[in-house]
């Protein structure tokens, strides 16, 4: 994603970084292919009460060795209900919150007796 190379770009090379870091995400139905330009979901779905939540405590992971960063989503058995999930996206907490990673997957249909956990790793390489 654009805006993710933005975030990584200005966080390293800024001094006082004013862009955030991604500790947010978002859940969506959308199918369409992800592309490079994407500024939000295709079709974000309410999580609990507004289309965000925090990424899990704890996370991101950093493992310097291998440059990467493992980051755990969790969505609860009372979250997302009704919905076919598809989409997935880290954003930040900016005004105006930049998608920084956005995927698209299997259908999963979202009820009351499932729970999700998204992980995504970002490596360098």
């Amino acid at each position: 994603m654009d805006k993710g190379k933005l975030i990584s770009l200005h966080r390293t090379f800024t001094a006082s970084p004013t862009i955030t870091a991604p500790t947010r995400f978002k859940i969506g139905t959308n199918t369409t292919t992800p592309a490079a330009g994407d500024t939000d979901m295709g079709t974000a779905v309410n999580i609990n009460g507004t289309e965000f939540k925090n990424i899990v405590t704890g996370f991101p992971v950093l493992d310097t060795t291998n440059l990467q960063a493992t980051i755990r989503c969790f969505v609860a058995t009372t979250e997302a209900n009704g919905n076919s999930l598809t989409e997935f996206g880290l954003i930040n907490t900016d005004g105006t919150p930049l998608l920084f990673s956005h995927a698209v997957h299997t259908a999963l249909t979202k009820n009351n007796t499932v729970q999700v956990t998204y992980l995504e790793k970002d490596r360098y390489t």
